[in-house]
């Protein structure tokens, strides 16, 4: 087990590197800027007593994903204002498309907030896995970890949805191993 000092300096190593990201992932999906901070606070709770109870995390950054991507999921299954099927894609992804506000506040650049809308129009089952490739940055194999599925499952759904987002956004040059 590690000591307090290297587990709070991990911690906060991987809060500054990451906190903004999974805010970002939550508050597209949830639209809603408090909802994506309680979410992302109780992600980053749940790294810490991992951290504390002595858990190997192998790669950290997917397991934070991970834990975002379950408890929007899990906040979408409690919410009793509407049927969970209203609320899910094709692959029963819960997913709130971002509005011109949501988008705005994300800070991002202009082509940015083009990719973020035009990615929220890939069809549900790929949209995940090309949002958590082109606009955080993970891998096949870390997104395979973060929606459950294989490295060979993840890579067929980047590729799928980013021939979907070539098609939305008239962009032939988009290249997949940016």
């Amino acid at each position: 087990m590690m000591n307090h000092s290297h587990m709070s300096s991990r911690f906060t190593a991987r809060y500054e590197a990451d906190a903004d990201s999974v805010f970002r992932f939550c508050f597209l999906r949830v639209s809603d800027r408090e909802l994506a901070l309680d979410i992302t606070q109780e992600t980053f709770g749940r790294f810490w007593r991992s951290l504390s109870g002595g858990e190997d995390i192998a790669n950290e950054r997917a397991f934070l994903f991970t834990v975002a991507h379950r408890l929007v999921i899990d906040w979408y299954r409690r919410k009793k204002a509407a049927r969970l099927e209203d609320l899910t894609g094709a692959d029963g992804e819960p997913y709130d498309p971002p509005d011109e506000k949501t988008l705005d506040s994300l800070g991002l650049e202009a082509e940015g907030r083009f990719l973020a809308d035009a990615i929220s129009k890939i069809d549900g089952s790929n949209r995940h896995a090309v949002y958590l490739r082109f606009i955080e940055g993970l891998s096949p194999p870390e997104i395979g970890e973060v929606l459950g599925i294989s490295t060979g499952a993840a890579s067929v759904r980047v590729s799928r949805g980013l021939a979907e987002l070539k098609k939305i956004t008239g962009y032939d040059d988009i290249d997949e191993h940016e």
